[in-house]
């Protein structure tokens, strides 16, 4: 795979400056020139799975394996050669050939990857950034966090640590153009969301940073808030942000949605 390898680049939380062991994945995107074979794809899996894991912080590792050419001719959604996450290490270990086999594909995920590579991402090996992705439309990026956060109201009580930073994260892009970890999110969240809201993102920042007395802060976040509020404020995140996608639809400029950074 060596000669096939364009190069390997991080994203996600590490490179935002949120990073923590305890809570956070490694994200990572791997481009190579020609897809893999499933001999080669076998040969990744088993690194990933003997050599990597047991290294990796507690909510383990995310790639994707990406075409050059489609980094360089930016598409929604992108396309994918192979993909690995926690969320499929069951799925994977069940029936590893076919998992191999299977999994290829697009996601929607990755207009969001490839936007943080481009504008925070660190070259682990290869080529320049600039030289392997094309520029990501920010409304490629709206529609990829959107997409993120589509099932909000039905999932806050099931994850709201995580649902409450996400939404706060994209409330920030939508209001100043930031791109946010999930932790710098919460920290846009407790000083900009209407005040009957800040507790909620100070509770879900403060499980996300790893306070002793919050390792149950889901359960926690149900018993303190209960679950209208919860709901309550999904909702209103959905509007707002629908809102805003129902103004921009419709042909007005909005400064605030090109990236900051």
């Amino acid at each position: 795979m060596a000669d096939n390898l364009v190069g390997v680049y991080l994203h996600g939380s590490y490179v935002l400056g949120g990073y923590n062991p305890a809570v956070s994945d490694l994200d990572y995107l791997m481009v190579v020139m020609r897809p893999l074979t499933l001999h080669e794809k076998a040969d990744l899996m088993h690194f990933t799975t003997e050599d990597l894991l047991p290294l990796a912080p507690a909510k383990g590792l995310e790639f994707h394996v990406l075409l050059l050419a489609h980094t360089r001719h930016f598409r929604q959604p992108m396309p994918f050669d192979f993909h690995f996450s926690e969320y499929h290490r069951a799925e994977y270990f069940r029936d590893p050939a076919a998992y191999i086999e299977g999994m290829q594909g697009t996601d929607p995920d990755l207009g969001a990857h490839l936007m943080v590579v481009q504008t925070h991402g660190r070259v682990l090996t290869g080529l320049p950034i600039q030289d392997v992705f094309a520029p990501v439309p920010p409304a490629a990026y709206w529609q990829s966090i959107l997409y993120d956060i589509a099932d909000a109201p039905r999932q806050v009580l099931n994850h709201p640590t995580y649902i409450t930073l996400n939404l706060c994260r994209v409330l920030a892009y939508r209001e100043d153009g930031a791109i946010l970890s999930k932790q710098a999110g919460g920290e846009w969240g407790e000083d900009h969301l209407p005040k009957l809201y800040q507790p909620l993102a100070s509770y879900a920042l403060a499980s996300y940073e790893g306070d002793e007395q919050l390792k149950d802060v889901d359960g926690a976040m149900l018993d303190h808030f209960g679950p209208h509020l919860l709901i309550r404020f999904a909702h209103e995140c959905i509007t707002a942000i629908n809102d805003r996608q129902g103004t921009e639809n419709s042909g007005e400029t909005h400064a605030k949605t090109s990236p900051a950074d």
